[in-house]
């Protein structure tokens, strides 16, 4: 079979289901899944799928919060086990949405003491357990995929925040492109949280590695610091180091 049939098939598989294994489209091409993440590297780069991790998904296909907290769960729990080394008493921290910075929260020491501000519902409704945290939910309409809080009031009130540290969700990130959102009004938000903050940390699953979305958040040099689950000598994050991102 042709490389284009193949992709004509993967597309239609895409559409039906919203999401495709690796695994199972190799056994429906009969080719090798080697061949298989070939081609959703080239679909990927034409525009026309998310690879991750063990398949791809349709661009606009999201899962919500909670389909995504159990994906990849002690992935994110090891690189927010390494952000928490980042975390002093008495700092002022922005939190984002997203499900690793979720994990984040969970692992906080219950006698740090710190002021933080979060659009995310889930991460407001864990710092009510942290009797030595301040903790402000902007205000704003709901995102309901994201359990987020987005539009102008949200906006408004980053306009008055500094903060040390801002742990910044994110969906894509590449190297020449930079962050990526599937959300216009998501990406206003994290813009102004960028601006809002003296270091801006994102933990990253690696297979969030050089993909895009369809609006443009900042430039990678935004971003102080990357945290993912490799080494950060490992050769993936080379192009973000030439880019003047610590790794962690």
């Amino acid at each position: 079979m042709l490389k284009e049939e193949r992709h004509n098939v993967i597309l239609d598989e895409l559409r039906s289901n919203n999401s495709v294994k690796s695994m199972k489209l190799s056994e429906i091409l009969r080719v090798s899944e080697d061949t298989i993440r070939r081609d959703l590297i080239d679909l990927e780069k034409n525009g026309q799928l998310k690879k991750v991790h063990g398949g791809a998904v349709a661009l606009s296909y999201i899962p919500s919060f909670k389909k995504r907290e159990v994906l990849e769960k002690q992935t994110k729990h090891v690189i927010a086990k390494k952000a928490l080394s980042l975390i002093m008493d008495d700092q002022v921290l922005i939190i984002d949405g997203g499900t690793s910075n979720m994990q984040l929260v969970n692992i906080l020491p219950t006698d740090k003491k710190l002021t933080v501000f979060t659009n995310s519902l889930p991460v407001a409704s864990k710092l009510c357990e942290y009797s030595n945290i301040d903790s402000v939910l902007l205000g704003g309409s709901i995102l309901r995929k994201g359990h987020t809080t987005i539009g102008l009031q949200s906006l408004e009130f980053l306009l008055d925040i500094h903060a040390d540290i801002c742990f910044l969700g994110i969906t894509s990130v590449d190297p020449e492109f930079g962050l990526t959102e599937a959300n216009l009004e998501e990406t206003t938000i994290k813009k102004a949280m960028i601006q809002a903050s003296d270091t801006v940390v994102s933990m990253v699953i690696s297979n969030k590695l050089n993909t895009r979305q369809s609006f443009k958040v900042e430039n990678m040099d935004k971003m102080s610091i990357m945290i993912t689950e490799l080494d950060p000598t490992d050769g993936r994050l080379q192009p973000y180091v030439q880019k003047g991102i610590k790794m962690m």
